[in-house]
């Protein structure tokens, strides 16, 4: 048995959840929130919309997406600095995860901002956060329909969806999961996208999969970081 722990209201929280066996084994986490600083979206989307800057469609998939802050983070910023018309080829970004809960609350898409939200949200967006975010109230916000058009939310293991995903022209964000995968399925995960990426492929992890030495397992299967874009991972040449 599979129990979710959480202690935030079922609208608007801070998403954290902890996902337990029935040994009370924590065997997941769905902590996030708007802007994580862990991500360089700035240069992130910078160095995707030069590298695909010739490819008509890209496929864009996210694992671990939890309720959807963080991709609606990437789309947000994406279309405040290309425009949703040229920001179209990376549409729709097929966002996954292990828990159905996580993905409920991400097609919900309701989110309370902290204190720690304001400077991304600041740094990123400006004065343009509401041109992508309802206000609720002082605190809370909803996602608008023009990022939630954009984004396909559903239920998937990253360790299955691996074998089916085409990597031609093809961006995968799987970020600070790695390590509930356990020792082995990192080793399995890393070799596989070895095997499969080209360099058309982009990959990109969390700063919480580094303390796993999951970039130097990535070396190993040929994958390296970009020197561009930190926690970006691209297959040798």
């Amino acid at each position: 048995m599979i129990t979710p722990i959480s202690n935030n209201n079922p609208n608007f929280r801070a998403f954290r959840t902890t996902i337990k066996n029935s040994s009370g084994q924590v065997i997941n986490r769905g902590d996030t929130y708007l802007f994580r600083i862990d991500f360089d979206f700035k240069n992130f989307i910078k160095y995707i919309c030069n590298k695909y800057k010739n490819v008509s469609k890209v496929n864009f998939i996210a694992h671990a997406c939890s309720d959807g802050e963080e991709i609606y983070s990437v789309i947000s910023y994406l279309i405040n600095t290309v425009g949703e018309n040229n920001a179209q080829k990376f549409f729709p970004i097929a966002a996954r995860d292990i828990e159905s809960s996580h993905i409920e609350q991400a097609k919900n898409g309701l989110y309370k901002v902290f204190s720690y939200d304001r400077a991304g949200i600041d740094f990123y967006l400006g004065d343009n956060f509401y041109d992508y975010f309802t206000k609720i109230s002082d605190t809370e916000v909803s996602a608008k329909n023009i990022m939630k058009n954009h984004v396909k939310f559903s239920q998937s293991n990253i360790l299955d969806d691996v074998n089916l995903i085409n990597f031609d022209n093809t961006i995968l964000l799987a970020r600070n999961c790695w390590h509930y995968l356990g020792e082995d399925k990192i080793d399995i995960l890393a070799r596989k996208l070895g095997n499969k990426m080209n360099e058309s492929s982009t990959l990109v992890i969390g700063d919480y999969d580094k303390q796993y030495n999951v970039d130097k397992i990535l070396n190993q299967y040929g994958l390296t970081e970009s020197k561009f874009v930190e926690n970006l991972f691209e297959k040798n040449k």
